[in-house]
């Protein structure tokens, strides 16, 4: 079977079919608005086009996926520390190495995997079968069989299977939401014609694959199959986008690899000074250099200072470095899924937290997703409806009452809403709306019985129902505001019905103009007595037709007021941004929405500010160097469509934001890619948005990503501290060996020793640390910026000092304290040795758990985790040192109590000499900034 088209079918049009009459696109593709196509040309045309389907992705096999998450320099250095280990006849660290490494691909290809669900979720938003007319027939036929002049026809619920050019549209409303944004359904036309440059949403006169039918019936003309659909276009846009690693990605990726290259040198180093010390040793005993390597004692030396130096470097390593990291991200992930955050990366967590601007979706996303009225002009008395039922005078006079009363009962029976066996509202959004507010607003209320209705139409843009009031006969009039104006004679003031002059018109037009500019849609109603019902035509009684005709009824009517309705903003929205500004992250908004409805919501929810607001088409006019100079300063893309959020996201990347893109339509999907972080509504959301975003939010609430902001920065500052001590930890391990080997004829920690260090270190304490609480004012502080490392040149230096201060302490220990005290002899003062470091990096833990503060205070010991892991590590090291058999392994003596005060206070001294420090260099920067 051919693959699918990549293009629509524009070489068989002479201009796109937005902008032709529907004749000209039948015409021009062979078809017949009553006929359709015939089958031997749709047998031709399916030959050329091929069927209608998304082109599938050539996917990765799945070893080769597996195996790309062992890709890496720090993992290759390790794989050759496990192979020298096993040479060496080591058994635990090896296979522990390995299992952590296993584990970490595991995941990471499990994470890959569902990442691949995106292209399948647009494939099945494809409908599964179609009716059609061909030859003059209506069958059902499958979807993926259509071709480009086929004549398809459409009703309420269906789902459209292409796109087309519309060729008759009867009340016709599409849900184009997950294209467009548009928070309501679009109401089409067949007959319009519209500007080459309309935006999907203003194409008027076209239905897009995808998208559904909401209300009424229409035929279309397919001008667009497979890929060259909308949908088509936007799964290509995400099979091309270019996912980038995360900051922490790229960070750990170099900290690990200048981790191993430090140490890799410095074992070698290690190496060289044991063989020298060999060399020197086989020398003195007179022995030859050419019988050097063939000599035992020779050759066991060099094995032994191979030993030294392999065990340093699989100890120094941070080699549980990836599973801390994995732990910590799972624990923000947890606490992140507690406020509603669902965390489909791990990574994602970090880039999350550093993030510097946050580009927004409106509807569902800032708004709840749904109509209200929120104003109301009540003859020309302005009111606010609150969300509480309240109704606010804004203008001198507050609305009389009774017309009040008047307003709503004409909202609530021209009205097509109703409940449901549940007792929820269900109809048109805006139906429900009116018919909520009615019922807040004035609960006894009850609508007179409607005896007849004239439809809503598009051309006439009004819908009128006909009511029995007491034994006369009424018409209620709800439609756009200037139209219905234009029908009335008279208008209802504060209980009177007066004359409709022109100063009284302007008045009213004033009021409409100002409910427009405020971006709320205005819908206006009028009343007209038409007296006693009609007697009947015969004696049995002949009914009343049902549709009246318009022009009979819709006239001479009385003007009563307007309500203006509004997607409300969340009510923690306002707080939100106010968050997110407090904590130097930009917000934008990006809509496919009106500008001005766009910019009023954006006003209400203090998003604003002085940033500009730039419509689609403004933004297709600018270059990328224009947008990219000007982004910064715009707060609302209004009526954007898919390439311009790439474009927004790409702009403001190069800018050097971290950018996070929320959104729920499949519109949204390659830029929720592109971004740092996408972020996708989880209940009105599209399966394409989800799988392609980095993080859900299950709530659809803007709040939570303020709070994933949060434990984002939570999770990098644990990051941060994990690898920060590890390294702290490690130098001193690393320094301790090298001066011991240096001032005596061996190492004085033996490997086993510095493997059992590196294992009870640098596992629970560092697991700890990397779930350690927030610290006060994590969102008081400006994002971290994208391209500041970890290891900063005055960080290197800290840990550093760090380090010499750990190996001080317990090197005065070694060769000033032990040898003194009584009892002591070569393996007591090894094991006292041994017992410092592993007391002293226990400690120094606690100290990392705030950058500012001390680590006497009782806060310290908050992180319970850490305690419990302080207290396992000191009972393993217990075992270590008084079960024999660990004894005879790990050759090491028991301790008295004198020999323990004095390794306590070893590691006591260590640690305020660093905490000190700390306190110190926290009182210069205070110093500083109060002089700035």
């Amino acid at each position: 079977m051919p693959a699918p088209s990549s293009a629509p079918a524009r070489h068989l049009l002479p201009a796109p079919a937005h902008t032709l009459p529907a004749a000209a696109v039948l015409q021009a593709l062979g078809s017949d608005g009553a006929a359709g196509l015939p089958e031997a040309v749709v047998a031709a045309r399916r030959t050329e086009w091929g069927p209608n389907q998304l082109a599938e992705k050539v996917r990765t096999p799945a070893w080769r996926r597996l195996l790309a998450q062992f890709q890496d320099f720090m993992i290759y250095v390790l794989l050759a520390a496990v192979a020298l280990s096993a040479l060496e006849g080591q058994v635990l660290e090896p296979v522990a190495i390995l299992a952590i490494l296993l584990l970490n691909g595991i995941l990471g290809f499990v994470q890959e995997h569902r990442a691949e669900a995106a292209l399948d979720a647009l494939e099945a938003l494809a409908a599964p079968a179609a009716t059609v007319i061909r030859d003059g027939s209506e069958r059902d036929v499958p979807a993926a069989e259509l071709v480009p002049g086929d004549l398809v026809c459409l009703e309420a619920g269906d789902q459209v299977p292409a796109d087309g050019r519309l060729v008759e549209a009867v009340g016709l409303r599409m849900v184009e939401g997950t294209l467009t944004g548009e928070s309501q359904p679009a109401r089409k036309q067949a007959a319009e014609v519209v500007p080459a440059d309309a935006a999907i949403g203003d194409r008027r006169n076209c239905a897009f694959a995808g998208t559904a039918v909401a209300a009424g019936r229409g035929r279309l003309v397919v001008t667009a199959t497979g890929q060259g659909t909308e949908v088509g276009r936007i799964a290509g846009l995400l099979a091309s986008t270019q996912v980038d690693p995360t900051p922490l990605q790229k960070e750990l990726a170099a900290v690990g690899k200048r981790i191993a290259l430090v140490v890799l040198a410095i074992a070698a180093v290690v190496f060289l000074e044991e063989a020298w010390v060999a060399w020197v040793a086989w020398r003195g005993l007179g022995g030859q250099a050419q019988e050097a390597l063939a000599d035992p004692t020779f050759r066991a030396a060099l094995t032994a200072g191979l030993l030294v130096a392999v065990s340093l470097a699989v100890a120094a390593i941070p080699e549980g470095l990836p599973a801390i990291v994995t732990v910590a991200l799972s624990q923000g992930v947890r606490r992140m899924a507690e406020r509603h955050a669902i965390v489909r990366r791990l990574r994602a967590v970090e880039t999350l937290g550093s993030t510097t601007f946050i580009c927004t979706d409106k509807t569902g996303t800032l708004t709840r997703n749904e109509m209200a009225v929120r104003l109301a002009l009540v003859g020309t008395d302005a009111a606010r409806i609150t969300g509480e039922a309240r109704v606010e005078p804004t203008g001198p006079l507050a609305p009389a009452p009774a017309d009040l009363a008047l307003l709503l009962e004409v909202a609530a029976a021209n009205n097509d809403a109703h409940l449901n066996a549940d007792g929820v509202l269900v109809g048109d959004p805006t139906e429900v709306a009116l018919l909520a507010a009615a019922r807040a607003l004035a609960p006894g209320l009850r609508a007179p019985p409607r005896v007849a209705e004239i439809p809503f139409d598009s051309e006439r843009k009004r819908m009128t129902t006909l009511h029995d009031l007491g034994g006369r006969r009424v018409a209620y009039v709800k439609g756009g505001a200037e139209v219905v104006l234009a029908l009335c004679t008279g208008a209802r003031l504060r209980g009177q019905v007066v004359a409709l002059d022109e100063p009284l018109r302007a008045v009213i037009r004033a009021g409409i103009a100002q409910v427009a500019a405020s971006g709320h849609r205005a819908l206006a109603f009028a009343v007209r007595d038409l007296g006693p019902p009609p007697a009947p035509a015969d004696p049995v009684g002949a009914a009343e037709p049902s549709v009246p005709v318009a022009g009979e009824v819709e006239r001479d009517l009385t003007w009563l007021g307007l309500l203006g309705l509004v997607d409300p903003p969340r009510p923690e929205v306002h707080q939100a941004i106010a968050q997110c500004h407090g904590a130097g992250i930009r917000v934008a908004m990006v809509t496919g929405d009106q500008a001005l409805t766009a910019r009023a919501i954006a006003a209400d929810v203090g998003l604003l500010g002085q940033g500009r607001v730039v419509e689609g088409r403004e933004l297709a006019a600018m270059s990328d160097a224009e947008l990219s100079a000007q982004v910064e300063g715009i707060s609302v893309f209004a009526r954007v469509d898919p390439e311009h959020k790439l474009r927004i996201v790409d702009a403001l990347k190069a800018r050097g934001h971290v950018v996070a893109m929320t959104g729920d339509g499949v519109n949204d999907a390659p830029a929720l890619k592109r971004a740092d972080i996408g972020v996708a509504m989880g209940r009105v959301g599209t399966d394409v948005a989800r799988q392609a975003a980095d993080m859900v939010l299950a709530d659809d609430d803007f709040a939570t990503i303020v709070a994933a902001v949060a434990q984002g920065r939570v999770v990098f500052d644990n990051l941060r501290k994990v690898i920060l001590f590890l390294l702290s930890c490690n130098i001193s391990e690393v320094l301790v060996v090298f001066v011991t080997a240096l001032v005596t004829p061996a190492a004085a920690l033996l490997p086993l020793q510095l493997l059992w260090l590196n294992l009870i270190t640098d596992g629970l304490p560092a697991l700890a640390l990397g779930v350690d609480p927030a610290e006060p004012g994590v969102m008081a502080r400006r994002p971290r910026k994208l391209h500041e490392s970890i290891l900063t040149g005055r960080v290197q230096l800290g840990i550093l000092g760090q380090g010499v201060v750990m190996t001080a302490a317990c090197l005065s220990l070694f060769y000033l304290v032990a040898p003194r005290l009584p009892g002591t002899n070569p393996g007591v003062e090894r094991t006292m040795l041994f017992c410092a470091l592993v007391l002293t990096q226990l400690l120094h833990a606690f100290d990392f758990r705030s950058a500012t503060a001390t680590v006497w205070r009782p806060s310290s010991l908050r992180n319970r985790w850490l305690v419990l892991g302080t207290v396992g590590s000191l009972a393993l090291q217990g075992l270590v040192v008084y079960w024999p058999a660990a004894q005879a392994v790990f050759r090491t003596a028991p301790l008295s109590a004198v020999h323990w005060l004095a390794v306590a206070g070893t590691a006591v001294a260590a640690v305020a000499v660093m905490d000190a420090a700390k306190l110190l260099r926290v009182a210069v920067k205070a110093g500083r900034r109060s002089t700035a």
